[in-house]
């Protein structure tokens, strides 16, 4: 099996309406620089939908660890005699970009060509509308005496392709991304998360340490007051003890004293009494 080189190449394409649009300029070393058409679907849109590059040099970007779907501007008609095998430039690959759709195109395939992508690095890449993206190279088929290829004799879901079929929208959403950027985003997520978590049980923790040493203290206090009050309920109580004790004794000896004061009172009310009556028997 032999490729095509470039005049052949361009013979092919002029000749047998190979590529449409075709321009010459676009044949390179046996290769030709298919360009980015205006329907692109991300795995990272919002919507989940179809977008369409409706301005002339338009941009899509892909984002890292995302799978985006890439159609090509030129409808393609595969002889039946030949095989094309597809790549992207190595300008965009050397960026992260990675084809997974699969690096052949059969005998007989006629219509767009989808490229399913992977950003494999760690920045978005951005590609624009026209841009010469891809390259396809054909070679020949060799076939046995009285053998026919025919595109259209296999089930091909994408015979006479012009648009993204849904069936490689569904794949791509079916299930969870698990590419590298998108666990080490989750990882990070759950990193956040989990400090985020620790920030709030320590919050909590010095929350409670704050009212335990807050109510320890306030403990103390109350401890402290009443030892003072009661230290001071209890000197009072001695002193008024005292002070009743010493009340009581002046009580008694008033009293006594009062006693002893009425009973010279008595005896000098009869010493008066005589006095009187000796001098009246005079």
């Amino acid at each position: 099996m032999a490729y095509l080189g470039t005049e052949k190449l361009k013979h092919l394409i002029k000749n047998e309406g190979v590529i449409h649009p075709f321009d010459p300029k676009r044949v390179v070393c046996g290769a030709y620089e298919l360009s980015l058409g205006s329907e692109v679907f991300r795995t990272d849109s919002k919507d989940k939908k179809k977008e369409f590059l409706t301005q002339a040099h338009e941009q899509i970007t892909i984002n890292p660890g995302q799978f985006a779907l890439l159609l090509t501007k030129e409808i393609l008609h595969i002889p039946t005699h030949k095989i094309a095998f597809i790549s992207i430039k190595a300008k965009i690959k050397l960026k992260g970009l990675v084809n997974v759709s699969g690096f052949h195109v059969d005998p007989g395939f006629k219509g767009n060509l989808v490229f399913s992508v992977y950003n494999a690095g760690s920045s978005p890449i951005s590609l624009f509308e026209g841009d010469a993206c891809f390259l396809i190279w054909f070679a020949e088929l060799e076939l046995a005496a009285n053998e026919a290829t025919s595109y259209n004799n296999g089930n091909h879901e994408h015979k006479n392709q012009t648009t993204i079929p849904s069936t490689y929208i569904d794949a791509l959403l079916a299930g969870e991304l698990t590419s590298p950027v998108v666990l080490n985003k989750k990882l990070d997520d759950n990193h956040t998360e989990i400090e985020r978590r620790i920030g709030l049980i320590e919050k909590e923790q010095t929350a409670k340490d704050y009212l335990v040493k807050t109510a320890l203290g306030l403990g103390i206090v109350i401890l402290v007051k009443f030892l003072f009050d009661w230290g001071t309920y209890n000197n009072g109580y001695k002193n008024a003890i005292e002070l009743k004790e010493k009340e009581l004794k002046l009580d008694s000896t008033i009293n006594q004293r009062l006693i002893e004061k009425r009973s010279l009172t008595v005896q000098i009310d009869s010493l008066t009494k005589v006095k009187r009556k000796l001098e009246d028997s005079k």
